[in-house]
């Protein structure tokens, strides 16, 4: 019997989840009212999943470091925590599509093996937000390996130069991919996710955490800063600076969890928002495009009532148990116990 204490959950990490599933659902929640967003104030939503990005590369690099990394153990955990959830919103559309045409073969081919977001809306809008889960996929396919195979310092490495190449290919083509069919390609999105893992690597190191210790809580604010800006200039393709900003906030909340900016990412229905995050972006679509077809009243009981009830059925009786269940297949497969982790965070799941 494995008698080590599992390390706590830091809330602030759920907070931020919190806060990038809001930001994604306000701006879902203008379309389907206002049917037209043309204020960047209101287009939130790319901004909230280049959080849910960042924040995913940290998470994910973060706990693969913290002990021997087991490739088979992740893509077990990794499944179960992801699949189930994704699989069951793509069996609802193909129920449903047997009396209302809203998915395609196309979109659930894309969706499944991972590739929507090169596919832009051709396959139709009701399987276009798998377009952030396909680049996850991509992401969890190839970023492990290379950490395994090259190490913490050469990975450090890797993640700065493709960073950069991702930004700069970024900024010479950026008149052609900032617009919304073309915006969310690998290529153009990637260094989200590296951002995060860098960050994740950099407080691996005990000097470079001690530095960051000292100058996140002042940076805290400025990175704060450029963030709205970010909100209020780039309503399409986020900038690398954005991703940077995030990176700058999530670490002084990880490092500062009691500091005065870091305590409202610690309130229980945010956190508790953010912990259902996962369920609440696979399931959003759909009634998003129902609640577009109807009046005040509809919208009102699709997404104020239909929405949340589908979303707790969905984590509580599909997303949590199975996700428990990928643990438990992992340490019977593997025939030992995870080694203990060195740092809090890494207990709190990433998604997408």
């Amino acid at each position: 019997m494995n008698t080590e204490q599992a390390p706590s959950r830091i809330p602030t990490l759920d907070g931020w989840r919190g806060i990038a599933i809001l930001l994604v659902l306000f701006n879902h929640v203008m379309n389907a009212c206002l049917k037209n967003v043309s204020s960047p104030w209101l287009a939130t939503g790319h901004h909230g999943v280049t959080l849910f990005f960042v924040l995913s590369g940290f998470l994910i690099t973060a706990n693969l470091i913290a002990g021997p990394i087991d490739l088979k153990r992740f893509y077990i955990r990794r499944f179960f925590r992801l699949m189930p959830v994704a699989w069951a919103y793509l069996g609802v559309l193909l129920l449903i599509d047997f009396r209302v045409h809203i998915v395609s073969a196309g979109a659930i081919f894309s969706s499944l093996f991972f590739y929507r977001n090169f596919t832009g809306t051709a396959f139709g809008s009701s399987t276009w937000h798998f377009w952030s889960l396909s680049l996850e996929e991509q992401f969890y396919l190839a970023w492990p390996p290379v950490l395994l195979l090259a190490g913490i310092r050469r990975s450090r490495w890797i993640a700065i130069i493709a960073i950069c190449a991702c930004a700069l290919y970024r900024w010479a083509f950026w008149s052609y991919y900032n617009q919304d069919l073309l915006n969310c390609q690998t290529q153009v999105r990637a260094d989200a996710l590296l951002v995060g893992c860098l960050m994740a690597l950099f407080l691996h190191d005990p000097v470079l955490r001690s530095r960051m210790m000292k100058w996140s809580g002042i940076l805290v604010l400025p990175a704060f800063g450029v963030f709205i800006f970010c909100i209020w200039k780039f309503i399409f393709l986020p900038p690398l600076i954005e991703s940077i900003s995030i990176v700058l906030m999530l670490t002084a909340s990880v490092l500062h969890p009691k500091s005065p900016f870091a305590k409202p990412l610690s309130w229980r229905w945010l956190s508790k928002l953010g912990v259902i995050s996962y369920s609440i972006y696979v399931w959003q679509e759909l009634f998003m495009l129902i609640a577009r077809g109807q009046g005040f009243l509809g919208r009102s009981l699709t997404l104020g009532v239909c929405l949340p009830l589908c979303v707790l059925g969905s984590y509580w009786y599909l997303e949590r148990p199975l996700n428990r269940l990928g643990h438990k297949l992992s340490e019977r497969l593997n025939n030992k116990p995870r080694a203990p982790q060195p740092h809090p965070a890494l207990e709190n799941e990433s998604t997408a």
